[in-house]
């Protein structure tokens, strides 16, 4: 079992990790603080960036907090979702997840590849993906068994 920690009020408390989903996910790079960009974090890839249009479930894990996990996401563009996005765009995930990197430490990049479907609909194929119904289902069977959300989320969709 892979140790986990959860931050409560400001304090970090260790977990034993029981959510054997996590074990699925692959080490995807690392966000850390760089001066090279104007928001202040970059991004290093294990084996470099995933094609346009990966579906993806995402864990951010604290590398300096016994890899606790600080956030759990979805993505339809998993390249998009952390070479543009995490680096570049303003918004409040995006600007709260760069804060916390620049104040705490770098975060890894966990990933599962979540696969997309194509259906003939009305005779046109249409694209679809379980990711968002899947990071739904994660999340609710974290905060039951947590009693909490990973820190950097913040709404339940």
């Amino acid at each position: 079992m892979a140790r986990h920690s959860r931050y409560v009020n400001g304090s970090l408390f260790n977990i034993v990790e029981t959510m054997k989903v996590f074990d699925e996910f692959e080490l995807y790079g690392t966000i850390y603080a760089s001066d090279k960009y104007k928001r202040g974090v970059d991004i290093e890839y294990v084996h470099g960036r995933k094609d346009k249009k990966t579906h993806a479930i995402y864990i951010l894990r604290d590398i300096e907090g016994y890899e606790t996990i600080v956030k759990i996401g979805c993505t339809r563009c998993l390249d998009s979702r952390f070479h543009t996005m995490y680096r570049h765009v303003r918004n409040t995930t995006n600007d709260r997840i760069r804060e916390f990197v620049k104040n705490t430490g770098s975060l890894s990049i966990y990933v599962y590849e979540v696969p997309t479907y194509t259906e003939d609909i009305l005779g046109i194929d249409v694209r679809y993906s379980p990711v968002d119904d899947l990071e739904r289902q994660i999340l609710t069977e974290y905060k039951d068994r947590y009693d909490g959300l990973p820190i950097l989320n913040v709404l339940r969709r």
